[in-house]
């Protein structure tokens, strides 16, 4: 707000000889002035460098290896086409023939793994063959896994026919034949049968005899 003042003196002289009177006026003008607004942008340098360092830790973060696992929506179409879902022989890296009980897997792998030390190899190789072989254990001995990996097997050029994941479950399978049941006594159901056959042929002769 800006505030200005102005005086005005007035003189008045009259015809008859009288001192003149000085009359003083205060007349004070109120000017509203409307003030500019500003408009003040401040740019945070460290917000801007606090987000640039959050990126840059973001993006070098490694992400995590893809995960192994067989049981996907996809390898289940897969399957159901007789399409492979992979082109890797777990058996054969484990050594060990198809249907074998579980009990297999776990001795087939350290058998594998003192082999691998055994041969000298370099550490990356060697690195390298322990993680596939890893894989190979992982799929094998998991129930869920190695019947996925077996169904798509069974699948696999076999279309016409259709086969259910349980149906190649090695462990279904070990469970083999039920146990023998008892033989079932038939005597008393033969006696029955004999009873009411007496009776049908004894309704037979009566009704024959009273018609006569």
């Amino acid at each position: 707000m800006a505030l200005s003042s102005a005086t005005t003196t007035v003189c008045i002289i009259p015809c008859n000889n009288i001192l003149p009177t000085k009359l003083k006026f205060s007349t004070n003008f109120v000017f509203a002035v409307k003030l500019p607004r500003r408009l003040c942008i401040r740019s945070s340098s460290a917000e801007n460098s606090a987000g640039t360092t959050d990126f840059e830790s973001e993006s070098s973060i490694q992400l995590p290896e893809e995960s192994s696992s067989l049981i996907s929506i996809l390898n289940v179409e897969r399957a159901l086409r007789g399409i492979p879902i992979t082109d890797v022989d777990h058996y054969g890296r484990l050594g060990i023939p198809r249907g074998c009980p579980y009990e297999m897997v776990p001795v087939a792998y350290n058998n594998k793994v003192r082999e691998l030390e055994s041969q000298g190899l370099e550490e990356d190789v060697l690195k390298n063959k322990l993680e596939l072989l890893r894989e190979s254990y992982t799929i094998m001995s998991s129930p869920d896994e190695r019947r996925m990996y077996d169904w798509s097997l069974a699948r696999e050029g076999n279309t016409e026919k259709f086969i259910w994941p349980y149906e190649v479950d090695v462990s279904e399978l070990q469970k083999g034949d039920p146990p023998p049941q008892e033989p079932e006594d038939v005597g008393p159901t033969r006696l029955v049968g004999y009873f009411l056959i007496g009776w049908i042929l004894l309704a037979i002769v009566l009704s024959i005899g009273l018609n006569l």
